[in-house]
């Protein structure tokens, strides 16, 4: 029975013939890369794979991007073209398009307008096989510029527009609009030439935008990736914006026994405003020959810092008339001290006039800056103790 079994199976095993491969359209682009630069070559190649004894011969076929008109490809089109036919075949003078085979052709000096679609099908096969389609895409790359106004510099409350625009350009893909590095490509709208997806192409980004003064020297960037290129313009923001102040503590500490002790005070402002520093009491400017530098950093964004330094030995050596205290007694007080316990003035200033003034203290004890923020927390913390005992005398007497 066994063997009987065995032979049964053999028999059928023998009988049954795998199914013949299907037959299938390739469409090949030599060589294989989604986008092509300029001046390059490709080959293009339509075929059928496993055919039968049967099975018709293949078409190529050229689709026309801007019109979708479809043309077969054939060698009387590259030497001999209709009138009808599409103007890269009529104008195949100088013999850019040869002909390899049927439905193989190569193309010499690629230019933007022979990006098109390409189509491998069977139309006379019998049995249905399924087409290729795909698009022959030739980059030519066109860099951005920035339209920024109106006016310019731009100035500080004002509506202003900024506009990114690339024209004469192939394919485009996508684009990123940046200011400083942070994306912003969604606070404005975008309009591309996608409607007629041939060559040339269009774009153009552009957004309204409230100007302040933290736009002053910010970058901005158009991206557009064209093909697999991106090509960028960028534009750095000139803002015209009033001074202001920015941190300038009213009470700053000096440890008069240090060397080289130093008091500071931001403030912005485009143009540049000046910072002048003087004595609160008989309102003279602080000079570099009282043993006083005055640095001045730009931290960019318009914003500025002004750093006093007092050079303590210059100081005291710099001499003081003696003074008479409330009790008629004389008292020995070096220039450093008096300079100090005397107190500052700091006064904005743009193209002579003033635009501000803050009067500072000097503190000889650090403490004495942080004592308000230390109230405050204690009082904080006894409000919430006193919060929390009401609350359990309510739960406790319901």
């Amino acid at each position: 029975m066994y063997t009987i079994t065995i032979l049964l199976i053999t028999i059928v095993i023998s009988t049954v013939q795998p199914a013949p491969p299907r037959s299938a359209t390739k469409l090949t682009f030599i060589p294989d890369d989604k986008y092509l630069p300029l001046r390059k070559e490709v080959t293009i190649k339509c075929e059928i794979i496993n055919p039968s004894d049967h099975t018709e011969p293949p078409q190529l076929w050229h689709v026309d991007l801007k019109t979708g008109k479809r043309t077969s490809i054939s060698r009387a089109l590259l030497t001999n073209p209709m009138e009808d036919a599409p103007d890269v075949f009529k104008n195949n003078k100088n013999q850019r398009y040869s002909y390899v085979n049927k439905n193989n052709i190569r193309i010499r000096d690629l230019q933007p307008e022979d990006s098109a679609r390409y189509e491998c099908d069977c139309p006379d096969c019998a049995d249905a096989i399924a087409s290729q389609n795909r698009t022959l895409s030739v980059m030519k790359l066109s860099t951005p510029k920035w339209e920024v106004g109106p006016g310019w510099p731009l100035h500080e409350e004002s509506q202003a527009k900024i506009k990114c625009e690339v024209n004469d350009f192939f394919p485009y893909v996508g684009h990123k609009i940046l200011r400083n590095h942070i994306d912003i490509t969604n606070d404005g709208k975008s309009t591309s030439a996608l409607s007629n997806s041939g060559y040339p192409q269009k774009f153009v980004w552009e957004a309204t935008i409230t100007v302040g003064a933290e736009w002053h020297n910010s970058t901005i960037y158009c991206n557009v990736l064209q093909g697999n290129d991106e090509q960028q313009a960028s534009k750095v923001i000139e803002v015209l914006f009033a001074p202001r102040f920015g941190k300038c503590d009213e009470s700053q500490f000096v440890d008069s026994q240090k060397n080289l002790s130093t008091i500071e005070c931001s403030y912005s402002g485009n143009p540049q405003p000046t910072l002048i520093w003087s004595r609160q009491t008989d309102k003279k400017a602080l000079t570099p020959d009282m043993g006083i530098t005055i640095e001045v950093k730009n931290e960019t964004l318009g914003k500025y810092k002004s750093i006093v330094t007092f050079s303590r030995d210059k100081l005291i050596s710099i001499p003081l008339a003696t003074k008479t205290n409330g009790q008629g007694n004389k008292t020995e007080e070096n220039f450093y001290q008096h300079l100090l316990n005397d107190g500052f003035i700091v006064q904005l200033n743009v193209n002579g006039n003033d635009k501000g003034k803050r009067v500072i203290t000097i503190v000889r004890d650090a403490n004495q800056i942080r004592s308000l923020p230390s109230d405050g927390s204690t009082i904080y913390s006894f409000s919430s103790m006193l919060l929390s005992f009401l609350l359990i005398v309510y739960i406790n007497q319901r």
